[in-house]
């Protein structure tokens, strides 16, 4: 049992470590992988190839720290998922009607950076991507290091909301991004990663509308 205990501790440390290291790592393929096409760098097209390298880092190495839970086949938590969409909706009502939004600099910039002329379709990967690379890094990945060491769920779920937040980089972001991750948490244990995966997507699918 020790054995197995000390095989679990360092596999929830990998976990954890890959959680500050492959966004790193993303951040320096893309870079360099920009450096081969002459011309071709946009702080869009940077996010996106950022966010597309992210995926598959994090794909990887979910799917080399195996499961995070029983395989059991549950049902799809259709109630959670329209109410994680609605709450979506309702944060970003209050934001921009309180007038936050607009005021927040950082926020800003980061919109600016993903306009663009013809850059529609890089516009629609990154935010595909970016859904798809949270989702396993901070819900499959983190969250599986994170229960290794704690053992109550809800903790588990804040410290992942609030890394996600933190992740954004803006604190207009960062408000939307905490309760969000709580709600894609409890999707993920009420349903699975895909229940969470799919609310993330479609999130960040109105969020091109809204």
């Amino acid at each position: 049992m020790s054995g197995m205990s000390a095989i679990g501790k360092r596999s929830g440390i990998a976990d954890l470590l890959a959680v500050f290291f492959l966004p790193l790592a993303a951040n320096l393929s893309a870079s360099l992988l920009l450096k081969l096409v002459p011309g071709a760098e946009t702080a869009l097209r940077f996010n996106a190839l950022c966010q597309g390298c992210l995926l598959l880092f994090s794909f990887v190495r979910y799917r080399q720290g195996g499961s995070d839970g029983p395989r059991e086949k549950r049902r799809f938590p259709l109630f959670e998922f329209a109410g994680t969409l609605f709450l979506y909706l309702l944060l970003i009502f209050l934001l921009f009607r309180s007038g936050y939004a607009a005021s927040d600099r950082n926020y800003q910039t980061a919109l600016r950076s993903l306009g663009g002329d013809g850059e529609r379709a890089a516009l629609i990967f990154y935010a595909l991507c970016g859904a798809a690379a949270e989702e396993l890094l901070f819900r499959g990945i983190l969250e599986r290091g994170l229960a290794v060491f704690l053992k109550r769920r809800w903790l588990t779920a804040c410290i992942a909301a609030l890394l996600f937040a933190l992740y954004h980089g803006n604190l207009t972001q960062g408000l939307l991004a905490f309760p969000l991750g709580l709600a894609f948490s409890r999707l993920k244990a009420r349903g699975s990663l895909r229940a969470a995966l799919a609310a993330h997507l479609s999130i960040n699918l109105l969020a091109l509308i809204v």
